[in-house]
């Protein structure tokens, strides 16, 4: 990922944007929960499907000048940035973020990572290797033995354990 700093003025405030942090991408993501991203969506385009979640993602990935990720009020933030932010900067940002974050590389990062474990998990733990591109597996049905066992003494008629 890129180590590059954008730096921003919205009001007269100064604003960075830095790759993501953990915690901002689990922020991110819950924002994001049930939004649909056409992959060739341009800018503008992501900027429309964000709405009104489009103050509150700013906010989560600027960062006031002196400030932390960590120290940010979201709602606060929110509010400050989607009343002082003029419609070129936020295309701005939302350039940023792709060039502080590129997921296309990420993803090629991710799944060349996944292909070179393939075949490495030993054998002996009865997991099968990774593939990037097959269906997730299932399990196969549960077996009786799968679940609590019952004592010996078990009557399985009355649903109560006999007594010996």
């Amino acid at each position: 990922m890129s180590s590059e700093i954008k730096t921003y003025v919205i009001g007269e405030k100064k604003y960075e944007q830095r790759p993501l942090v953990l915690g901002q991408f689990r922020q991110m993501m819950g924002l994001l929960t049930g939004v649909t991203f056409n992959p060739a969506a341009g800018v503008t385009d992501i900027i429309g499907i964000l709405g009104d979640k489009l103050p509150h993602a700013l906010a989560i990935v600027l960062i006031p000048e002196g400030s932390t990720a960590k120290d940010k009020n979201l709602v606060e933030l929110a509010a400050e940035i989607e009343f002082n932010i003029l419609p070129a900067t936020i295309v701005e940002v939302v350039e940023g973020f792709f060039d502080c974050n590129p997921m296309a590389s990420f993803f090629e990062r991710l799944e060349g990572m996944l292909k070179s474990l393939n075949g490495r998990i030993p054998m002996t733990t009865g997991l099968k290797p990774l593939s990037v591109s097959s269906p997730v597996e299932t399990l196969p049905a549960e077996t009786p033995s799968s679940g609590d066992l019952l004592p010996e003494s078990a009557d399985l008629t009355s649903g109560h354990e006999s007594v010996s």
